[in-house]
């Protein structure tokens, strides 16, 4: 038993002897030296409450895009049309002049994709998405 611990520790010191070398022989104060010059602080970094003028920023663009889903009718098939739609949940914009109703806006295009192909897949409507730029 003794033997397997003296073994253990042998070991252990046989591992580490390059590390506990490094110690003995390193000065504290070159130690502390170059635990310093590891240490870079980064002033405008760290200058968090540094206030700019309004006049400084840049805008690059200005505008802000969404996606609607347009679903048009005709006379026979309006309500039709209007029950499925509500029927599923959605809400609906009418535009009775032009003849269709809307969905959305979806601020992104693979949403407006994903349920444009909802409603041809489970109703059969037949509709396109369109693009809103304000």
């Amino acid at each position: 038993m003794r033997f397997k611990f003296f073994l253990i520790i042998l070991l252990f010191l046989y591992i580490y002897s390059g590390a506990i070398k490094e110690y003995i022989d390193m000065p504290e104060d070159v130690y502390l030296k170059e635990i310093q010059k590891e240490i870079i602080i980064d002033q405008q970094a760290t200058d968090v409450f540094n206030k700019e003028d309004i006049d400084n920023i840049n805008i690059t663009e200005k505008r802000i895009k969404a996606w609607n889903i347009i679903i048009t009718y005709n006379e026979s098939s309006y309500e039709n049309i209007k029950n499925k739609i509500l029927k599923s949940g959605y809400k609906i914009k009418h535009n009775p002049k032009k003849m269709y109703y809307s969905l959305g806006p979806f601020s992104d295009i693979s949403h407006a994709k994903e349920e444009s192909k909802k409603l041809i897949k489970l109703h059969g409507l037949k509709n396109k998405i369109i693009d809103l730029v304000f």
